[in-house]
């Protein structure tokens, strides 16, 4: 271990992100992903109608926020800008589905 002198600064760490790993995965693993939930959340959102579900028109906002991941992908917006539309989404699913059970 080295000693600290006079006047000198302590060494610093730095500190890495979870799942810093995930860097590393191909970005057209992502997209092929974002497409799968996209497709998934369309079929989900077909189905529910067709059977009259009552929460179904909160499955569009699940599609409304792949669409969002995969205009990050298109480099359209900004991956910060894709997990708030994702998070607005999910917020206004929630609330969509409590305000119609209720």
């Amino acid at each position: 271990m080295k000693e600290i002198q006079v006047g000198e600064a302590p060494p610093t760490r730095q500190r890495v992100p979870a799942g810093r790993v995930l860097d590393d995965v191909p970005r057209a693993l992502y997209v092929i992903a974002h497409v799968m939930f996209l497709g998934i959340g369309i079929w989900l959102w077909v189905a529910a109608r067709q059977n009259a579900l009552p929460y179904s028109g909160a499955l569009a906002l699940y599609v409304i926020s792949q669409v969002g991941f995969l205009a990050y992908f298109a480099n359209v917006i900004t991956m910060k800008t894709a997990v708030l539309v994702e998070q607005l989404a999910v917020a206004a699913m929630l609330i969509l589905i409590v305000l119609q059970a209720t």
